[in-house]
């Protein structure tokens, strides 16, 4: 009990010493963060941040984000891949401009039928996806589940193997697992736990931008965001065994990992490579948690061989 009381502690003072911080308007944050590529699609009693872009009748890749993240995450991928791919990207419920689900369920399975629903209601049949950490979990999880949609896995420092969540920046993640801390999380000041979940992830610390940390704590304080991110760190399943059903997946699969990962480290990405059969696994010695994001250029074009080798584009 003793590490809980002292964060309560410690997140009290922040607040004193900071103040709440109350959400933006979401108006505001559409004419911000919203592009001319945005749409937004009405389903579950939200409407679903989204982006279609590439040639209509290209192969389809699915994008999906991981935590406290957005679609913003794979601009440097939508450079590169969509002279050759119809590239599809959304903000997934509880983060982005989608904001909260009113269900309030954010485990992964109700995840994995709400990603069912939206390729339904976004008319694609197949399609290769990609999920980087969360959105890696997602990935995989709905690849088991719809192999007949899925002809290509690729994994991003995916999660979903038990670990411990301790490493450098996950303070407001681990803090937001506690009663009454994440309900204080709520009110509380976001730049500074972004920003240090931000130099945490990417391995060129240089790279992590006024810019960048802005678009991240302000999309966080999007109505219903930072409730939704309490919601879902106290309703993750330590005893999810999902892990387990990895050999069952038949999909051609691809692993990249940054070797800087501190959140979910390489080893994991090790596991993904054995446990999934078949898989090939590329890492990157100098990168962080989102390669995507700190080299886009060299892992879209990885990603791209790995596609046209087996037939996946024009």
């Amino acid at each position: 009990m003793r590490r809980p009381i002292i964060a309560l502690l410690m997140l009290l003072g922040a607040l004193l010493l900071a103040g709440c911080q109350t959400d933006l308007p979401l108006k505001d944050l559409k004419n911000r963060y919203g592009s001319g590529a945005s749409r937004y699609l009405p389903m579950d009693g939200i409407e679903v941040h989204w982006r279609d872009e590439g040639p209509s009748d290209a192969p389809v890749l699915l994008l999906l984000h991981g935590t406290a993240s957005s679609l913003h995450t794979w601009d440097g991928w939508v450079a590169e891949l969509t002279p050759r791919w119809r590239v599809v990207r959304l903000d997934l419920p509880g983060f982005g401009l989608t904001g909260p689900h009113p269900s309030e369920d954010y485990s992964t399975a109700a995840m994995i039928d709400f990603l069912d629903r939206f390729v339904k209601a976004a008319g694609l049949q197949r399609f290769a996806i990609a999920g980087n950490s969360l959105g890696g979990q997602y990935a995989w999880r709905f690849a088991l589940r719809h192999p007949e949609r899925v002809n290509a896995l690729i994994l991003i420092d995916a999660a979903g193997y038990p670990m411990r969540l301790d490493g450098p920046g996950t303070l407001g993640l681990r803090l937001a697992r506690f009663p009454v801390i994440s309900d204080l999380l709520r009110l509380a000041p976001v730049e500074g736990f972004t920003r240090s979940g931000l130099l945490a992830v990417y391995g060129d610390r240089s790279k992590v931008g006024d810019d960048l940390v802005a678009r991240h704590a302000e999309l966080m304080l999007r109505p219903g965001n930072r409730a939704a991110l309490s919601m879902r760190a106290r309703n993750a399943d330590p005893r999810d065994e999902s892990w387990k059903q990895l050999p069952r997946i038949t999909v051609p699969t691809l692993v990249i990992w940054g070797e800087r990962d501190t959140w979910i480290p390489p080893e994991f990405g090790r596991r993904f490579a054995q446990d999934i059969p078949g898989a090939r696994l590329i890492a990157y010695p100098e990168l962080g948690h989102v390669p995507m994001e700190e080299d886009p250029v060299r892992t879209a074009r990885d990603v791209a061989t790995f596609l046209q080798a087996r037939d996946i584009g024009r």
